[in-house]
């Protein structure tokens, strides 16, 4: 009597590596399945952050500011660090919020699929430059970083769902912390001018 056939592994249907769960009929991996729930995440931020904007906005025409409950925008899920396009060095992954870098990252992916491969490459040279820049303190790296995800994520969406004067706040915000050091200072008077084009504000 043949011994009965051991089943084989399902493959993950975009890297061929094997699955752990399915999506749709096809199945992913680990790797592959932390970049599923980070693109739904990325949908959820933005969809989150005009809705807060939207109440914000609501409670200054009704002269009632902190009126409107905010919802929490939801943290980038927590996974192996798998960075595409954007380069850290690894003495760096301690100190940065490196939700914020994958969500650029992953972000960046759509942008340079989609042939936007000018801004794609301005947000990785300025993701770059931030994170790793030993000058800046964890807290305005952070917070840079955050702005960057910001215009990232908005870039990657769909236009209709842009956010002008949100925008152009997070470009003023960049340009007064970035101007304080040399090497961010430099990235972001190479990337601002292509950034700001893209989204028609140049």
């Amino acid at each position: 009597m043949s011994e009965p056939a051991i089943p084989q592994p399902i493959a993950c249907g975009q890297c061929g590596k094997p699955a752990v769960t399915a999506v749709n009929g096809s199945g992913l991996c680990v790797a592959c399945w932390h970049q599923f729930e980070v693109a739904k995440t990325l949908a959820a931020r933005l969809a989150i952050i005009h809705m807060n904007h939207a109440a914000a906005e609501m409670d200054f025409v009704s002269g009632l500011p902190g009126f409107s409950p905010k919802m929490q925008v939801p943290d980038i899920p927590a996974g192996p660090v798998i960075l595409n396009n954007i380069k850290v060095d690894n003495s760096v992954v301690g100190s940065i919020n490196t939700g914020n870098v994958q969500a650029i990252d992953v972000s960046i992916t759509y942008l340079k699929d989609a042939g936007n491969a000018e801004v794609s490459a301005a947000l990785k040279n300025l993701t770059e430059a931030i994170a790793n820049d030993v000058a800046l303190a964890k807290a305005e790296k952070d917070g840079l970083l955050d702005q960057v995800a910001y215009l990232s994520e908005q870039a990657a969406g769909a236009a209709k769902d842009r956010k002008p004067g949100m925008i152009k706040a997070v470009l003023s915000a960049i340009t007064q912390t970035a101007g304080a050091v040399n090497t961010v200072a430099g990235a972001w008077n190479a990337a601002e001018p292509i950034i700001k084009s893209f989204f028609g504000l140049g």
